[in-house]
């Protein structure tokens, strides 16, 4: 029997298309991305070309390469003529940052509240914050954080406010990261996360509304009293 062509190869839902391997320069951009996250660099400090290369067993063009995709992503900087860094957060960046991400999902939240669906990955984040702990689970909680924000924006089913939102996300989680103790227990987060759901499901706009704008202002006053 003759092969398949490639249109009935597409057509045929037997044929299965394996996924193309990760590159070099992927892997070791999950790689950096995650030690970000997890703290092994202190806001401020450089990722050194000869230094990263080393402790990934990777040449320099792919460091570089890595480390512009996590330039895009908000969670490094390019300083000329020194380096990579990794952002360290003041003042007007916190205020700007939050003040930036409530206005992209105020306006999630308005098109969530008429359509009344919560979304499921909103509440699965808030699983995992009830069942962690801020001793043993810091990373988690931040990833959970970034996954119920995320599902609110994508619940919003505007493809424009899901990419504006993408662009700011890195910097978002690197600042929860880098704050990580603005919640005095796991269980608090979670209830305040829960609270936030219990307002969109009141299909009541202002409800949602104030709710949601209390939690961006607080959030605020946290991340820069630990200034």
């Amino acid at each position: 029997m003759p092969p398949l062509s490639a249109k009935n190869q597409a057509e045929d839902p037997k044929m299965k298309v394996e996924p193309l391997p990760a590159s070099a320069v992927e892997i070791l951009t999950h790689a950096l991305r995650r030690r970000i996250l997890s703290g092994d660099f202190r806001p401020g400090e450089f990722l050194r070309d000869v230094k990263m290369c080393e402790e990934h067993s990777t040449s320099r063009h792919t460091f570089r390469t890595a480390a512009q995709v996590l330039v895009t992503q908000g969670l490094l900087r390019q300083i000329p003529n020194r380096g990579f860094v990794v952002p360290e957060f003041g003042p007007d960046d916190i205020v700007d940052i939050t003040r930036v991400r409530g206005a992209i999902e105020g306006e999630a939240i308005r098109l969530i509240v008429l359509t009344g669906v919560i979304p499921s990955q909103a509440l699965e984040a808030v699983d995992v914050m009830h069942r962690s702990t801020l001793s043993s689970d810091r990373s988690a909680l931040v990833a959970a954080d970034r996954d119920f924000h995320r599902a609110i924006i994508a619940a919003s089913g505007s493809v424009r406010l899901k990419r504006t939102y993408s662009d700011l996300e890195g910097e978002i989680e690197l600042l929860l990261a880098q704050r990580q103790d603005f919640y005095a227990t796991a269980e608090e987060m979670a209830e305040e996360h829960e609270r936030l759901i219990n307002s969109l499901r009141s299909r009541h706009y202002d409800t949602a509304r104030d709710a949601f704008q209390e939690h961006w202002e607080d959030l605020q006053i946290k991340l820069l009293d630990q200034r």
